[in-house]
């Protein structure tokens, strides 16, 4: 796969994989796995709410919270 990348935006990748001391194409690389390793985290969970525990009075829902979510 090739990504392309304007000279501004190559630019800033090799500065902040200059700061990293990383080369910017493997900063790319373990960016995207990231962003990958983040989304099948995602897709596994569910679309489940959080739940707050709140200690002894009980677990608090959003649902329980805001309208928009029933």
């Amino acid at each position: 796969m090739e990504v392309k990348f304007t000279r501004e935006q190559e630019q800033q990748l090799a500065a902040i994989a200059a700061r990293s001391g990383k080369n910017a194409e493997h900063l790319v690389r373990e960016v995207a796995l990231r962003l990958l390793e983040s989304e099948d985290h995602r897709q596994n969970t569910g679309s489940e709410l959080p739940v707050l525990h709140l200690g002894a009075v009980k677990s608090l829902r959003r649902r329980d919270i805001y309208d928009d979510v029933r």
